[in-house]
């Protein structure tokens, strides 16, 4: 049941009058109150107004009760024990001191006479006089159970008007888990505009249901939605990091929770820099088949959207309402450090860490850092994180796969290049300098009307310096501090 309604059930039996309950969902609250009028009173005297309609009791309107001083009056009148529920009444009492002493008298006259008010509206406004008088409860969005009524309602109506239905039991979970944080009504027209007029339904069309998302997003300028898709087969190796994700691929489903697991908080990747941090950040959302969003820190401190500390916490509470998502945080000490004495930094440090603590929404944290030593001690505590891990350069082997994934992706012929050769040329080079080799190679070829050739790497390889030899210092103090206090993300040892 939701967790709403029985907070609202729990103020009924309290003897709490006026309730004001704030959600945009209207038909869908009215639903769940109209079923806990017919359960409490027994009988079905439920009054609704608005302000274009007027008070009705049921489908039987009440005579001249469009004002809605009108209606409060005629809702003092009726004797017998009923439920009200005002739609638009709570905007309106900010300018009018006769609505509030109104509602201040179904207050008193209401108070144990099983009669009750609920003020709906998606606005949490009300007026300081009435705030020790009135319960205002948050109407949750749809559970999960809600929600796979609603989709498996859909692949009925598919699956007869002749639509092949083509997903597993696990991709008709991810389909449910993709609506989570979105309303009963957002739910439905992801599903529509996902579905409608296709004749085959597959997991592919999961993408359509992440940019319903998108849309509740585009009102945060610092969170940037990503729509590329990158696979395990697009990170080369890192063994230890793609084992713990593989383990933790239903972390947010139904099942375990019912297992009895809690929900994963997030990760920390640090390392030396284009070494897959980033990649591995895109690959988790893809693999758990969960939108992913970036916050930029450089734009939440340059002002364009206001406080520094009011948009951070805004966006964080955006990330609450379209979870479950994975809000991915790249160099993360950029933006939260303890080697600044900027106020803005230490609150929006202090909001970060008690939003990490308490946050209930099903938000996966895909941190990345370079210089790990300027973070705070408290966010790199037992339980901010689920795990710090340390990706190095890459060893021999990961760069032999790093090497056979882009040459492959750009359509050359593995047998015309020594991989292993490749491999031991470039000791101490990061997978995205290899990458960038490729990709300079290539324009030569390009250039010359040609195929790429091994020979094009090595002119490059030759006029290159890695970064690990400009930045030797730095990655050494950085391998110093991760010797004890992360995971290595790969097994093997062999540079």
């Amino acid at each position: 049941m939701n967790p709403s309604l029985n907070r609202i059930k729990d103020s009924l039996l309290a003897g709490q009058p006026i309730v004001q309950i704030v959600s945009f969902e209207e038909k869908r609250v009215e639903g769940f109150l109209k079923k806990l009028c017919q359960q409490t009173l027994k009988n079905q005297n439920y009054y609704a107004w608005d302000s274009r309609n007027g008070l009705s009791l049921g489908e039987t309107p009440i005579p001249d009760s469009v004002s809605p001083a009108r209606a409060l009056d005629a809702a003092l009148a009726v004797r017998e024990p009923a439920f009200f529920v005002f739609r638009d009444l709570t905007p309106r009492l900010r300018d009018s001191l006769d609505l509030i002493r109104q509602v201040r008298e179904c207050y008193l006259q209401f108070k144990n006479s099983r009669k009750f008010l609920f003020l709906l509206s998606p606005d949490d406004y009300l007026p300081a006089s009435l705030k020790k008088e009135i319960d205002i409860i948050q109407f949750e969005l749809p559970d999960y159970e809600e929600l796979e009524s609603l989709f498996n309602k859909f692949l009925d109506s598919l699956a007869k008007a002749g639509a092949q239905v083509q997903l597993s039991e696990e991709e008709k979970r991810n389909f449910v888990t993709a609506v989570q944080g979105l309303t009963l009504d957002e739910a439905y027209k992801a599903y529509m505009k996902a579905f409608q007029g296709q004749t085959r339904i597959h997991i592919g069309m999961i993408e359509k249901i992440h940019l319903e998302k998108k849309q509740l997003i585009l009102k945060e300028n610092v969170l940037e939605y990503f729509t590329h898709v990158l696979t395990m087969d697009d990170m080369g190796g890192l063994d230890k990091l793609k084992d713990w994700l593989l383990k933790r691929k239903k972390a947010f489903s139904k099942e375990a929770r019912e297992f009895g697991l809690d929900k994963p908080k997030g990760i920390l990747t640090m390392g030396v820099t284009g070494c897959g941090k980033s990649l591995a950040s895109k690959v988790i959302a893809t693999l758990w088949n969960l939108p992913l969003f970036r916050m930029d820190m450089n734009l939440v401190y340059s002002g364009i959207a206001g406080a520094p500390e009011d948009v951070f916490a805004r966006s964080l509470k955006t990330m609450d309402s379209v979870a479950p998502a994975i809000l991915w945080i790249d160099e993360i000490e950029s933006g939260i450090s303890d080697k600044s004495t900027d106020s803005s930094s230490s609150r929006i440090l202090g909001y970060f860490l008690t939003w990490m603590q308490e946050h209930t929404s099903e938000i996966f944290i895909a941190a990345t850092a370079n210089r790990i030593d300027l973070l705070p001690a408290e966010l790199l505590r037992r339980g901010r994180f689920d795990q710090i891990f340390f990706i190095d350069l890459p060893t021999r082997k990961e760069r032999e796969e790093i090497f056979r994934i882009h040459l492959t992706k750009r359509s050359n012929d593995l047998n015309d290049f020594n991989i292993p050769q490749l491999a031991q040329i470039t000791k101490n080079w990061s997978g995205s300098e290899i990458e960038q080799v490729i990709i300079s190679g290539m324009y030569e070829a390009f250039a010359d009307n040609r195929k790429l050739q091994e020979d094009d790497l090595f002119v490059i390889f030759g006029s290159s310096v890695p970064l690990a030899t400009t930045m030797e210092e730095q990655i050494k103090k950085v391998r110093s501090w991760a010797h004890n206090r992360a995971v290595r993300a790969t097994t093997d040892k062999e540079y």
